[in-house]
C-alpha cells in the first residue's frame, strides 16, 4: 500500500483537473452521468485521474439537453512507468481524462429552448389572389368599408 501511495504522490499530476467547456462558449449546466458537476459560468473542471470507465457529459439549458459527449479515461505514460512498482495497479488507477473536455452544442436545440417572439401567420383577407397569404398581403389590398 505504501508503494502505491508513493507512486501516486511521485506522479505529479495525479491530482490534476480537466477543464470542461462547450463548443460555443455559452452558459450551460454540466452533468456527468446524470449528476450535476458545475456551470460553465464559473470555473468548470473535474478530477483528471481515477479509475477506468466512460462518462457521459451533458450540457443542459434549463431542462433541455443541448449537447453531450462520452469521454473515457485512458492509460497514460505515468501509468506505464509506475506499473512495475505498483504490481500493475497503476494501469487502473492512473487512467486520465484529457486536459480539456469540449462538449459539442447543437444550436438547433439551443434555439428551441429560448423563447423569442415569432411573427405568426396573419389571417388578414386579401383582395388579390396573387398576394402571399402567409404575410397577410398588402394594406392596399384590404377592402374599404
Amino acid at each position: 500500500m505504501l508503494v502505491a501511495f508513493s507512486a501516486a504522490m511521485l506522479s505529479g499530476c495525479y491530482f490534476g483537473r480537466s477543464t470542461i467547456r462547450t463548443s460555443d462558449g455559452g452558459s450551460y449546466d454540466i452533468y456527468a452521468d446524470g449528476r450535476y458537476v458545475c456551470s460553465t459560468d464559473e470555473d468548470c473542471s473535474i478530477g483528471t485521474r481515477g479509475a477506468m470507465g466512460k462518462t457521459l457529459f451533458e450540457a443542459q439549458k434549463g431542462e433541455t439537453v443541448v449537447g453531450q459527449d462520452i469521454v473515457a479515461r485512458e492509460i497514460t505514460f505515468a501509468s506505464v512507468i509506475w506499473m512495475p512498482f505498483t504490481y500493475c495497479l497503476s494501469l487502473f488507477v492512473y487512467q486520465a481524462y484529457p486536459d480539456e473536455i469540449v462538449i459539442p452544442i447543437d444550436q438547433d436545440k439551443v434555439a428551441q429552448t429560448t423563447t423569442s417572439w415569432q411573427p405568426g401567420t396573419s389571417t388578414v383577407p386579401s383582395a388579390s389572389s396573387e398576394t402571399n397569404n402567409a404575410t397577410g398581403g398588402s394594406v392596399w389590398d384590404k377592402p374599404i368599408y
